[in-house]
């Protein structure tokens, strides 16, 4: 098999940016995991990679895989205390403590790592042998807050070294803008995605039926505690999962967007007993499309950043203090722009970006 050619440092550069972009956007991590795993993988050069996000107190949110079997997948969101936690278990948790290096802890591992149930069950079932770490801080009241756990993993062979150590130490400054404040934009919608439907007893609140695209909405989440098995029911506390209220709305942030939760009392003619009916919609926030749009455009990093100002619905005169340019230098910088994306001034700029 041929030896995969080296990226070449403009590709490199672009990816760079790209993950800049991305966690800029303020959406956290979750909707964009999916694309930051292929680019640290990329940047990386590994053969797989997984995102796990915490809450602000540190306790595990949700995460994404790259390529994890459903049996795995399954595995670790519903058996987590009872197969994964332990003096010998080399767990998320463990990884997000503040007491060890913050990149690197699995990259040359004892004995024990491997006779552990998270590398045997977890890591080697999916095909993965080579592990690298990195735990992802932010600032917090009374110190750093570790809000994320980035894993790489490589098949039996070339192990990680410090190369790819300094990749994802560079990377940690990027994935912590990602939970900063979202800079207030006038413009914020989404592409709504498909609808699923879940019939609950009004009484107990317990699933009662629920069809295919609900089904699969719920997987896609990859919520601990919701790891779904084709046999399995629907578990009984999903109301209490989804943070489910009835006449309340709820949105749960999960790869690819945003999990939006309704539930709503449904009267059956002639006069039966009363239920529930939750609606399930996954929506994706369509500033992504737009940094994607942006990084289309072969524009200079510098303009790329003012065309994503517009994309996002900033004014022209946001420029300066967002980005630090002149307006002389914006004058040119936006001839560029508006040339390369085909638009003729900065309200279409906005309008071209947004498709």
């Amino acid at each position: 098999m041929p030896a995969t050619p080296k990226p070449t440092a403009a590709l490199q550069a672009r990816r760079w940016q790209e993950l800049d972009l991305l966690c800029r956007l303020g959406l956290g991590l979750a909707p964009i995991a999916p694309d930051v795993c292929a680019l640290l993988r990329q940047l990386a050069g590994a053969d797989a990679a997984a995102l796990f996000w915490l809450d602000e107190e540190g306790l595990p949110e949700g995460f994404f895989h790259e390529d994890s079997p459903d049996s795995v997948r399954d595995l670790f969101l519903n058996e987590f205390e009872r197969l994964f936690v332990g003096p010998h278990e080399t767990n998320v948790l463990a990884l997000a403590r503040r007491d060890g290096p913050r990149v690197g802890r699995l990259i040359a591992p004892d004995a024990r790592y491997f006779r552990s149930n998270t590398y045997n069950l977890l890591v080697r079932a999916s095909g993965h042998h080579h592990a690298l770490d990195l735990r992802v801080e932010v600032p917090g009241p009374s110190g750093p807050v570790v809000r994320a756990v980035v894993l790489l993993f490589r098949a039996p062979g070339t192990a990680f070294g410090p190369p790819q150590a300094e990749v994802l130490e560079r990377a940690s400054a990027h994935l912590a803008r990602a939970f900063a404040p979202a800079r207030a934009a006038p413009w914020n919608a989404s592409t709504d995605g498909p609808v699923g439907h879940v019939l609950l007893d009004a009484a107990s609140q317990r699933p009662v039926l629920a069809d295919a695209t609900a089904w699969q909405l719920l997987r896609q989440a990859q919520l601990r505690g919701l790891g779904l098995s084709d046999a399995a029911d629907l578990p009984a506390h999903l109301p209490r999962l989804l943070a489910a209220q009835p006449g309340q709305a709820s949105r749960i942030a999960v790869p690819q967007g945003v999990l939006q939760v309704q539930t709503h009392a449904l009267h059956p003619p002639g006069g039966g007993a009363m239920q529930l009916l939750m609606t399930l919609q996954l929506q994706r926030p369509r500033h992504i499309d737009v940094a994607r749009r942006v990084l289309a455009l072969p524009l200079s990093p510098l303009q790329r950043e003012i065309a994503l100002l517009a994309g996002l619905g900033y004014a022209r005169a946001d420029c300066a203090p967002h980005t630090g340019v002149s307006p002389e230098a914006l004058k040119k910088h936006l001839r560029t722009i508006l040339q390369t994306a085909g638009a003729s001034d900065w309200d279409s700029l906005s309008t071209t970006l947004r498709g």
